[in-house]
């Protein structure tokens, strides 16, 4: 009977660790980052949530129409690191501030990207969120990619 329980408790931890790690989607799997887009937008909404955040962006169109833009962020751990804390977003939700944000469109074509870098209003800030590739994650290597001595 207790072989039975601990085999059941250690079932149910395994299920409840698996969970939230298979509802975790990855960058390639939702972004192209063949698609970087610049945005320049007034702030609506800015929510640092976990395991990602979001930033609302109200964007004028070359039609001068407002389209709403939802950019996923880093966690925030991430955002901390980079200087994105509680005092920046809220200044910035607040202000409703004009903010440019440099990101990868999604996949299905929504109105929504990967954040990938935000630089504020004042122009001299810039907050670099961590997720912008060095490269395209579907370059190919060229050469030989041993060290050479």
């Amino acid at each position: 009977m207790k072989k039975l329980k601990l085999l059941f408790s250690l079932g149910a931890c395994l299920l409840c660790a698996w969970i939230p790690m298979s509802a975790h989607h990855s960058f390639q799997a939702e972004y192209d980052d063949q698609k970087p887009i610049t945005l320049t937008g007034t702030v609506t909404k800015v929510s640092p949530d976990n395991p990602h955040g979001w930033i609302y962006l109200d964007v004028k169109n070359d039609k001068g129409r407002i389209i709403g833009w939802a950019l996923e962020l880093p966690p925030p751990n991430v955002l901390r690191r980079n200087g994105f804390d509680t005092s920046v977003y809220e200044a910035m939700e607040e202000a409703h501030e004009e903010i440019t944000v440099t990101a990868f469109l999604a996949k299905d074509g929504a109105k929504h990207a990967w954040a990938a870098g935000l630089t504020r209003s004042d122009g001299k800030t810039v907050i670099t969120l961590g997720g912008l590739p060095p490269q395209p994650f579907s370059a190919k290597p060229n050469g030989d990619r041993k060290v050479k001595q």
